[in-house]
């Protein structure tokens, strides 16, 4: 190509040779593209290979980690280890309460014999022997071809630079730039490569989109250590001029950072997937459990209802499989989770039926048609909100035994609904004057809810009017109201609400 400047355009030229000069005035962005798809070729094939789940943590690799540790302190980085390049090594799943919960079931099931002699030896495995990384086997594959193809194009320019071709200025440090760009654009591609081949909602599990997840996250932290590693490099072989060290690494930063939020892109496109699977798996249990669920019960229960618990099965062992994840993102689908159960059961209690469609006496729902999901209740009763106010206890119970604080929280609207309908007090509570005392004791009651299920209320019990003229007549355990009464209460809602 050299030689062929030397005598064109002066002779008479073949075709080729002139495209062959054309492709010379951006052969370096024709480097830049073709790094691009390969990148992406390659990160498919290796994820393709991934079966999706933790790669195991060497015991060499913590003792190695903690030896490092102990002897340099926290601020000076382990001992690179080999197939783990770029910090990947240091990146562990921390325990999460579902899974020491798990734990601590199985040895219990050895008996109080097995767990007096060998409790520590037990102890020392969980600590051990089970202990993974955040990131699956594809993931250091994947670093190192992005490493391999930033060395390789790196040479390419290299070459080209010494062959007399001319490169356009590029701020940030002339040929170096290009080299920079050819990393963050092969991190976006690989992150992209990541999620490939999974189109369909159908063919991912959660587990799966998890791991997905935690990879790219993985990818991300690694990419520090990898620009580092790349700029000594680009030091090492004089790629970045002496006049132009600070620009150079000025613009490593702006490329890390670019890289960096591409990851970044595509860990919240994941994030939202996996909670997408989870919302539409809720939904699924919600509408199976309670189409045709009696909300008349006329008989309190001693336990939760089916559905209550397979639901927080379903939980349990969702979130159990959130080990991979950072502890923020774990927390967020906790909250997601139980606030959309919380959510679906205060709209199934409270939203207006449909006029449409007849009431049934014992207040089962059926599936709105063409909307997959369930239609507001028609009809329930005092039993009805009383197991109601059980199954709460029991999301609640279930929430607090994740560790997660606060998550509880997510069920106080419901708690409160339930809770105040039961109180003896309510019509009372209810009155203008009392809107104060009201406010105290129930600050998550809506007057517009408590209505709308009074309008579904199954009248039974005792009479309440004695409570109106300031009587202490003995009530029931829980609140039950008569259709008189429920109307009585109805309007003076209203009445407050127009006011």
């Amino acid at each position: 190509r050299s030689a062929l400047k030397i005598v064109h355009p002066s002779s008479v030229t073949r075709r080729s040779d002139k495209e062959l000069l054309a492709m010379d005035v951006d052969i370096i962005m024709t480097g830049l593209k073709l790094s691009q798809e390969e990148q992406l070729k390659a990160t498919a094939r290796i994820v393709g290979d991934d079966r999706k789940e933790p790669m195991r943590a060497s015991r060499n690799h913590r003792d190695r980690g903690r030896k490092a540790e102990a002897e340099y302190g926290q601020n000076v980085p382990p001992e690179e280890v080999l197939n783990m390049p770029f910090g990947l090594s240091g990146l562990k799943q921390a325990p999460t309460a579902e899974a020491v919960g798990a734990a601590m079931d199985s040895l219990d099931s050895l008996g109080p014999r097995s767990r007096g002699r060998g409790g520590s030896s037990f102890s020392s495995l969980a600590a051990s022997d089970v202990e993974y990384h955040t990131f699956s086997h594809s993931v250091p594959q994947v670093v190192r071809s992005i490493h391999a193809r930033a060395i390789a194009f790196a040479a390419f320019a290299l070459s080209q630079e010494e062959l007399g071709q001319l490169f356009a200025f590029k701020k940030g440090g002339g040929i170096a730039g290009y080299v920079l760009d050819c990393v963050e654009e092969c991190v976006a591609v690989a992150a992209v490569g990541m999620m490939d081949g999974y189109e369909h909602l159908d063919e991912l599990t959660v587990e799966q989109a998890v791991q997905i997840t935690a990879n790219i996250s993985a990818l991300q932290s690694s990419l520090p250590c990898l620009f580092g590693t790349i700029m000594r490099g680009l030091c090492h072989t004089g790629m970045v001029r002496a006049d132009q060290v600070e620009e150079t690494f000025q613009y490593a930063d702006s490329t890390l950072k670019g890289a960096d939020k591409s990851c970044d892109t595509q860990v919240g496109s994941m994030y939202s997937l996996v909670y997408e699977i989870c919302r539409n798996k809720l939904d699924m249990l919600i509408n199976f459990s309670l189409e045709n669920f009696q909300w008349v019960s006329k008989s309190a229960r001693d336990m939760p209802n089916a559905y209550c618990e397979s639901l927080i099965e379903y939980m349990r062992s969702t979130f159990t499989c959130l080990a991979p994840m950072d502890e923020g993102s774990r927390a967020g689908l906790h909250f997601s989770c139980c606030g959309h159960v919380a959510e679906r059961l205060v709209k199934l209690l409270t939203d207006n039926p449909d006029p449409s469609k007849p009431d049934k006496p014992d207040g089962t729902v059926e599936k709105e048609s063409g909307k997959g999901g369930l239609s507001p209740i028609n009809k329930i009763d005092a039993y009805g909100i009383k197991n109601l106010s059980l199954d709460v206890a029991e999301f609640e119970n279930f929430a607090d035994s994740t560790g997660v604080p606060q998550l509880g929280e997510c069920f106080n609207e419901l708690k409160c609904l339930a809770t105040a309908l039961l109180d003896r007090d309510l019509p009372s509570l209810l009155q203008p004057e009392n809107e104060n005392a009201r406010r105290r004791k129930y600050p998550f009651l809506s007057l517009d809810k408590v209505c709308n299920v009074l309008e579904k209320y199954v009248g039974s019990g005792i009479n309440i009017g004695d409570k109106f003229l300031g009587s202490s007549r003995k009530n029931d355990e829980f609140l039950m109201l008569e259709r008189k009464e429920i109307s009585q209460l109805v309007r003076v809602i209203k009445m407050q609400i127009n006011s």
